[in-house]
């Protein structure tokens, strides 16, 4: 017999216990294919995050699904290394446990110190995905990590395969520099936000010392690097200055004033600063009229070749001492207010730097073709479809991806250097260890690859052995874009590989479709000739109940870690697939999980109900013959065909969201609102084994249907219930989805109760609007405007009405009289009229009703002043505006609902 309560912590540690020690999500082994999602493996930065437990559980959606579908289905599980994330949690443990820097430890120590963390929290992960409900094995030798043996393999091959196809190569390049991080980054991990500073207008004298011409930027700081201004040819303003000179403020170094098409004449002033050291824009005219770069600003972020006033200064600090210094000597014009868009790093948010660069790249032009093929031929389908569009126009211009990170952890790059042979391009700096340790490598000064996995006996030059490999390690998307098939052993010809490859899905957010998703498809294109899955899944990013993202600044973190012990796994679980709505982003807050933890209770309070009401030693229930069944029988055995069959179809769609609703509409409004109301009057009666069976094979299959969603529950009453249903299924992942019979399809049961349900509940409406005692028995009358049909159909159902509706005598007929002060309520094309004489105090009525009327007219008021406000409007927040707009339609609804009313007491 089930406890009193609903208590979902001793309920999960028992099954997530009985899974796992029963090797229930072990891989398939019978069959040629599987249903197969290999996960987005999490970082391990510490604990999963609600993206984390979105994604996971919308995959373990799937998986569970698929297997009670009665396909093989298998989950990889895994986790990743997470580069410059993961060691930057650890430099800031490290700096705030010992006060030290990774450079203090020096790279062997930090390293050794990343994977004694990396042991901890992967562990800590696993627990995690364990805890969410997760069908993964996470037996040790089924996880896998994206720097194992294996995976680091894999990467170094994939390497050596396009170093080999001259698709990867070093070179000189713009590139995004994180002064915070120390490294590069790619073009993707930068993003990029619009931010409030100013366009400062500074003026470049002519040689001969006259007004010359005035430039606006938004970076004086690097002037110091200016080695033209540019202007645009047509630009009737500077056709005299084109050709000629103009002093560089601060310094009087001369440089030319040049023009060309590309500068925006409306801009600013229409003269352009050119610094092709520092800006992409810049770096590019600069190309074009072969001007020289200066870097002024270092690697991290110090000023250099530069007067010595500034020699060493902070960039910021030198950009508010460079302002003050031409102010100073009437250089500086004017300052505007100027919001313009600004690039910072996808991890720490600081300030990215356009820096030039020496860097190792992969050309992606000839990868990026088959992928868009894959695409457009169908072999990938995106769900919801319209990602397929920006998926195509981003790998159309992609541009060569920067691989080469400057930090420790990570995938070493696998190329080797002769100390002798390479000794003019190797750079090396004293470490505080004393040693002396390779920091940088230069191609163009005189380095010379050794493309190698381990370390080569000698030098194939020279024969000399002092080797060294180069000190960058591999962009972590580098690794990630390889896990479709490295999971499974490639580069070796696995029979996983050849069993699982390519999988069914790839389930993630949409904001790592170019980061991630289009480089597996290149990858699995490039190196199996298949794209790595058929379908992409690309949820909604979890954003706070504002719509705002959610980050540790704004302190609007919300840790599943917290929701699961208060509310319970699987009201968080089937909180999120609610909201999995395809291609919006998911508003959450602690509100959203009260409504699934609500539902949980009704799942198990409907359980309850129905076991207390079984026989005792109750055993197998057959379902009545269809002759015994009454009209709400064979309406819920329909319903709950369409709700099963309905939710399989949209789970197939990927339309979990959907799946989830058409479950709980089912199970609570029609399972638990009706079919058990109707189902009370029966129990207290002989035969009551009739209904009995059907509430609980009904029941029973639910479970089964939502157990992908709600897998603790389900599985806890699934325990209780399936000796009612003769099931003999050790767990409901082992049980089949319910498939529903041909015969309980019956849409005249349907038609009649929707019409015994439409009349109830305009009766109910009626009772509540008018403060009808609850306990009063009223009388009601139905009228059709010309068919008896339907009439005819409510005398034979009336006991449904009067019991539902607490309605003591029913009237119908083909156009009846309203009785004298009534309340009138329509459905269809028939009116329900309820005499409330009698019933209550038509004073006492009207004047609530009138008080209430002048409340609403109130609130219309306030509304309507505030959507009229142009203030308003203009900058409150989009959905504020909403908000009241709603508010607004509601009151006049409810104006109308009132008015009608008060007529109806008249």
């Amino acid at each position: 017999m089930l406890e009193k309560t609903y208590e979902p912590k001793s309920i999960e540690a028992k099954w997530a216990k009985a899974w796992q020690d029963g090797r229930l999500f072990l891989p398939p082994s019978d069959r040629e294919r599987a249903f197969t999602i290999v996960i987005p493996p999490p970082n391990i930065t510490g604990a999963l995050h609600m993206g984390n437990a979105l994604n996971d559980t919308l995959q373990d959606i799937l998986v569970r699904s698929h297997r009670m579908f009665g396909e093989d289905a298998y989950w990889v599980p895994g986790t990743d290394h997470g580069g410059i994330a993961t060691q930057s949690v650890l430099e800031k443990k490290l700096a705030k446990e010992q006060k030290l820097r990774r450079h203090d430890l020096g790279r062997e120590k930090f390293l050794e110190m990343t994977w004694e963390w990396y042991r901890e929290c992967g562990n800590t992960i696993l627990q995690q995905l364990q805890q969410l409900g997760c069908a993964l094995d996470l037996s040790q030798e089924n996880v896998r990590f994206t720097m194992d043996e294996k995976r680091a393999r894999a990467v170094y091959e994939a390497f050596r395969i396009f170093w080999d196809k001259k698709l990867v190569y070093r070179g000189e390049r713009m590139i995004n520099w994180c002064v915070h991080c120390g490294t590069a980054l790619s073009d993707i991990e930068v993003e990029h936000e619009t931010a409030n500073s100013k366009l400062w207008h500074i003026r470049y004298k002519a040689e001969d010392g006259s007004d010359g011409v005035v430039v606006a930027t938004t970076r004086p700081e690097t002037l110091f690097g200016d080695t033209a201004v540019a202007v645009n040819p047509t630009d009737e303003r500077y056709k005299n200055f084109i050709g000629k000179k103009v002093r560089l403020p601060l310094t009087g170094r001369l440089i030319p004033v040049i023009a060309d098409p590309e500068v925006d004449a409306s801009f600013g002033t229409g003269a352009l600063k050119i610094t092709p050291a520092h800006d992409p824009v810049d770096n590019e005219i600069g190309r074009r009229h072969k001007l020289p770069n200066v870097v002024v600003i270092t690697h991290d972020g110090k000023m250099q070749n530069v007067p010595e006033k500034y020699l060493g200064m902070d960039r910021t600090a030198c950009r508010h001492a460079v302002q003050e210094d031409l102010r100073e000597q009437g250089l500086l014009v004017k300052e505007q207010p100027y919001a313009h868009a600004v690039s910072s790093c996808y991890r720490c948010n600081q300030a990215i730097e356009p820096y030039i660069s020496e860097q190792w790249f992969v050309s992606m032009k000839s990868l990026a073709a088959p992928a868009m093929k894959a695409a457009q031929d169908g072999k990938i389908q995106f769900h919801p479809e319209s990602w397929k569009k920006p998926y195509l126009a981003w790998l159309e211009k992609i541009e060569d991806w920067c691989i080469s990170r400057q930090i420790w952890w990570g995938h070493r790059v696998p190329v080797w250097y002769c100390e002798k042979c390479s000794a003019s391009g190797l750079h090396f700096v004293q470490t505080k260890q004393g040693a002396k340790e390779l920091s940088r490598v230069s191609f163009k000064e005189g380095a010379k690859p050794i493309v190698s996995y381990h370390k080569p006996e000698k030098c194939p030059d020279c024969g000399h052995t002092a080797l060294l490999q180069d000190p960058d390690v591999l962009d972590t998307w580098f690794s990630s874009g390889l896990w479709p098939f490295s999971v499974f052993g490639w580069p070796e010809k696995t029979a996983e590989l050849k069993k699982y490859y390519p999988t069914t899905v790839l389930s993630t957010g949409y904001e790592i479709l170019y980061l991630w998703v289009a480089r597996m498809v290149m990858m699995g294109m490039e190196f199996l000739g298949e794209a790595p899955f058929s379908h992409v899944y690309l949820h909604g990013i979890v954003r706070d109940k504002r719509g705002k993202k959610m980050s540790k600044s704004l302190g609007n973190v919300i840790d599943p870690r917290e929701l699961m012990p208060k509310f319970g796994t699987d009201a968080l679980r089937f909180a999120l697939a609610l909201q999995a709505v395809p291609g919006r982003d998911i508003p959450f807050d602690e509100e959203s999980i009260t409504g699934s933890r609500n539902f949980c209770n009704k799942i198990y309070n409907a359980a309850r109900f129905v076991q207390m009401n079984m026989p005792e030693n109750a055993g197998e229930l057959k379902l009545p013959p269809v002759e015994r069944r009454t009209l709400a029988d064979r309406w819920i055995l329909d319903r709950y065909c369409a709700a099963v069959e309905t939710a399989r179809a949209q789970i197939e769609d990927y339309n979990i969201s959907a799946a989830a609703n058409t479950l709980y509409s089912f199970l609570w409004d029609e399972y638990c609102d009706w079919y058990i109301e109707l189902s009370k009057a029966r129990l207290q009666q002989e035969g009551k084994e009739d209904v009995l069976a059907i509430l609980a094979h009904v029941f029973y299959g639910t479970l089964r249907a939502l157990h992908p969603f709600m897998p603790y529950i389900t599985e806890e009453l699934g325990a209780q219930f399936k000796v009612y249903t003769g099931s003999k299924a050790e767990f409901l992942l082992k049980d089949s989805y319910p498939q529903p019979r041909a015969e309980w399809k019956d849409p005249q049961a349907v038609a009649e109760m929707e019409l015994v349900m439409g009349i109830t509940t305009a009766v109910r409406t009626m009772r509540s609007h008018f403060c009808v005692p609850p306990a009063a028995q009223i009388t009601a009358v139905v009228s059709s405007a010309t068919d008896r049909t339907p009439l005819e159909i409510l005398e034979r159902h009336a006991d449904y009405v009067k019991l539902l509706g607490k309605i003591q005598k029913l009237d119908t007929g083909v156009n009846a009289a309203k009785p004298p002060r009534s309340a009138t309520a329509l459905f269809r094309d028939m009116s329900v009229y309820v005499p409330l004489e009698g019933l209550i105090d038509f004073g006492k009525e009207k004047t609530r009703l009138a008080k209430e009327k002048e409340k609403l007219l109130k609130e219309t008021q306030q509304c309507e002043q505030r959507l009229g406000n142009p203030d308003f409007k203009a900058h409150a927040p989009a959905e504020e505006v909403e908000k009241i707009r709603q508010r607004l339609d509601q009151a006049r609804l409810k104006i109308q609902s009132v008015d009608a009313s008060l007529q109806d007491l008249a």
